[in-house]
């Protein structure tokens, strides 16, 4: 996990997450900080068009049709819904997408928040969830999990690789919120009179426990 190989052309550069080289009909990939940012809402929650050009280049740069890629409206939540088509862009309310469809191509925007991604090959069934400590903490992952089970996925043959995020030397809490990661006492490292969650190992833990 958190593997990235670098595909090259003659003049594009992406990068793409190296467990999902294995699959030549997956395209999972994550844009850089020379992309400009991606970023979808302000802080006031409305449309950043601001970067839309820079959604457009990247887009263009790794042969996506803009007009087929359908974003969640981050919230910090356990939602995830099934899409089948691109005619609402933006799925408000979510953190989640799953899908079926051949040429849908799914996207979340991530800064700290680990953003998960999922293939079951069999079923040809894709998933992407924007994980936040709130979302994982109230289960995104059996939410994702859950979608891709409806569409008849199996879990036992489904591949899962975290994209980066923040670490647990990075990640502190508050006594205030240390409630909520109750039930992973073994994600919970205490030093210097400081707290620190290991989100990654949450959902990994989420994962072992859905058979994934």
């Amino acid at each position: 996990m958190n593997k990235f190989t670098s595909l090259a052309s003659l003049e594009n550069k992406i990068y793409m997450l190296k467990f999902f080289a294995q699959f030549p009909e997956v395209l999972a990939v994550m844009s850089e900080r020379q992309d400009g940012s991606m970023k979808l809402f302000d802080r006031d929650w409305k449309f950043n068009k601001q970067n839309e050009p820079n959604r457009h280049k990247f887009f263009e740069k790794i042969g996506v049709d803009y007009d087929e890629v359908v974003y969640a409206y981050l919230k910090n939540t356990n939602q995830v819904v099934v899409v089948d088509n691109a005619e609402t862009r933006i799925i408000p309310g979510v953190d989640g997408l799953v899908t079926r469809r051949c040429g849908l191509y799914l996207g979340v925007t991530a800064a700290d928040c680990i953003p998960v991604f999922f293939f079951e090959p069999e079923r040809k069934i894709v998933a992407l969830a924007h994980c936040g400590w709130r979302g994982i903490v109230s289960d995104i992952m059996e939410s994702a999990v859950g979608k891709i089970l409806e569409l008849g996925g199996d879990p036992e043959k489904l591949h899962v690789a975290l994209g980066p995020g923040i670490n647990q030397c990075h990640f502190e809490i508050q006594t205030d919120v240390l409630g909520e990661f109750k039930d992973y006492p073994e994600c919970i490292v205490q030093r210097d009179g400081k707290i620190f969650v290991d989100l990654k190992g949450i959902l990994r833990q989420q994962l072992a426990v859905l058979n994934v």
